[in-house]
């Protein structure tokens, strides 16, 4: 996947999506797959900002028993499994352990009888799902009191009489499952293109004839023509609407602020589900509180989310020391055994989500449902729809009901999704056991070990690709200073394969380089060299790159 600059300035496109997060990536990907000429411009990176702060848990929805919502737990159920298979990859199982304190509402018995409902619901979950490695175990509705702490150590003991477990999935990485959207959508046609910013529109008659797009990277404004433009901008949703008039946008879109911290490893295998003090106000059966989640990933410990208003403008959004503290007390009031401490804390990412009007002033500010807002009777706009999307759970359902409304706006009869049953880009896996043997045994003494499974894990069927530029060239086999994991050969595969223009580009989101904190500045280092030598950087551009990539690692005071 190139960045087409040229083919987007010169292009007339059935659609055009503005915005490139996990939204926007799959609203392309659906409408190249069923035969649209479709560009996305993103003003960043490809998934740089929402998109990369998920706790990376892809939801069920047994939450929605709360609200005694089976429709949309259904949806969650199914959406859950179609992740499974097109990116298997990317998404694989994952125990979630509820620890029961008392009885009734807090306790084992309504608990057990909400695994049992979810195990009824759900009895589908694996109806496509071929490859053992990716079906969902069923859940136990009693675990005993000591297996719990087994799992979990330093549990609260005090009330604690057990458990219960029960299944959902995550992702290996976010913003890899972002990148095989974006390339998916490539392969079929799509062109999108990273750093280029929709900065006005163009208008006649009460629709939008071309939106004008700023090259953030070479410099220069153009226009790009299209029948329907899907703003599929989030948090920065309104700010897009107003581009088109003077006046304040109908809607106004206010903002939570979620963060993640990441920490040691606090449990054996599972994640937990663990009280905090924000309740949920739109819970029809409550266990009093809504819940921190504390998930296993890759060696260390993923805590979140937070969830709180932010009234500030989205693009000065910072994660602050005083967001982390506040967030580790919190923690450790509910794990006192984590005992962490603000300043030891290695990472933490976050960023910024849509808050419906109804849950403005409630507890739990975070929208639940996703928005398709057709602007068909509105002046100058008749052609336009704008998206908000709220979890990845259900990213393709939402772009599938997306293009089926971008058809009925053309007035055309266009064909059934396939998304659903398409394998994305590196997801022809029918057997993930066999596909990481295979890898093994294929590369073993001519790549790192660390390196064969976690390629397999980012690229899928793919990782041959990068594998041969590690062949073709041996230096490229050498892992970047500092990790044990990411090889040179996957920094060059970045920039010549999937639009990597940036040292913040390879180090966050093509590689796992900077996912769990600073990688060190050898590593920045050696990974800028590499990328000047594709790009031809001067040592100048070199050094500013590195200082860029660096400050994404200091929280700010206050």
């Amino acid at each position: 996947m190139e960045r087409a600059i040229r083919e987007l300035a010169e292009g007339h496109f059935d659609l055009l999506v503005i915005g490139g997060g996990i939204n926007g990536l799959v609203i392309a990907w659906e409408a190249s797959l069923r035969g649209l000429h479709v560009a996305l411009v993103e003003r960043e990176d490809f998934g740089a900002k929402t998109s990369s702060a998920s706790l990376k848990i892809v939801h069920g929805g047994l939450r929605y028993l709360q609200h005694l919502d089976l429709r949309r737990m259904r949806e969650s159920i199914r959406e859950r499994s179609t992740l499974l298979h097109v990116a298997p990859h990317l998404v694989y199982p994952l125990p979630f352990l509820v620890p029961t304190y008392g009885h009734l509402l807090k306790g084992p018995e309504l608990m057990a009888a909400a695994v049992i409902a979810n195990e009824i619901i759900s009895l589908d979950r694996n109806q496509f799902l071929r490859d053992p490695a990716r079906r969902l175990p069923c859940g136990r509705i009693f675990i005993p009191r000591a297996e719990c702490r087994g799992l979990v150590p330093g549990l609260p003991e005090k009330g604690l009489n057990g458990g219960v477990l029960f299944y959902d999935a995550q992702m290996y990485s976010a913003e890899r499952l972002n990148m095989a959207f974006a390339l998916s959508a490539a392969e079929q046609g799509a062109v999108l293109v990273n750093y280029a910013e929709v900065t006005g529109f163009e208008r006649q008659g009460g629709r939008i004839t071309a939106a004008v797009v700023r090259d953030a990277i070479n410099g220069g404004e153009f226009g790009i023509p299209a029948d329907v433009y899907v703003n599929a901008t989030g948090p920065w949703s309104d700010i897009v609407l107003g581009l088109l008039e003077s006046r304040p946008p109908p809607r106004v879109v206010r903002r939570s602020k979620g963060i993640q911290i990441v920490a040691p490893p606090l449990t054996r295998g599972t994640a937990v589900a663990l009280p905090s003090r924000h309740r949920d106000p739109a819970a029809l059966f409550s266990r009093g509180t809504r819940h921190y989640f504390i998930t296993p990933w890759r060696g260390v410990s993923l805590i979140g989310t937070t969830d709180t208003v932010y009234e500030g403008d989205p693009d000065h959004f910072r994660i602050t020391r005083d967001d982390i503290r506040e967030f580790v007390t919190e923690v450790g009031q509910i794990l006192p055994s984590a005992k962490l401490d603000p300043d030891s804390i290695p990472f933490a990412f976050g960023g910024l989500r849509p808050i419906t009007e109804k849950n403005i002033e409630a507890a739990t500010t975070t929208a639940r449902k996703y928005e398709i807002n057709d602007h068909r009777k509105d002046p100058d706009r008749g052609n336009l729809i704008t998206v908000i999307g709220v979890k990845y759970t259900t990213c393709r359902l939402l772009a599938e009901k997306v293009i089926n409304l971008v058809f009925r706006k053309m007035n055309r009869r266009g064909p059934l999704s396939r998304t659903a049953r398409t394998p994305l880009v590196g997801g022809e896996i029918d057997d993930w056991q066999r596909f990481v043997s295979d890898m093994e045994e294929r590369w073993a003494g001519r790549l790192p070990s660390g390196a064969i499974r976690h390629m397999a894990h980012c690229y899928g069927t793919r990782a041959r690709e990068v594998a041969g530029l590690a062949q073709e060239n041996g230096d490229l086999a050498q892992l970047v200073p500092g990790s044990d994991e990411v090889i040179a050969a996957q920094v060059v595969h970045a920039v010549r394969a999937e639009s990597a223009v940036r040292l913040a580009d390879v180090v966050m989101r093509r590689t796992d380089l900077g996912s769990k904190g600073h990688p060190g500045r050898a590593a920045l280092e050696f990974t800028a060299r590499l990328m000047a030598r594709e790009l031809g950087w001067s040592d100048a551009r070199l050094r500013h790159e590195i200082a860029d990539t660096e400050r994404l690692f200091v929280f700010t005071p206050g």
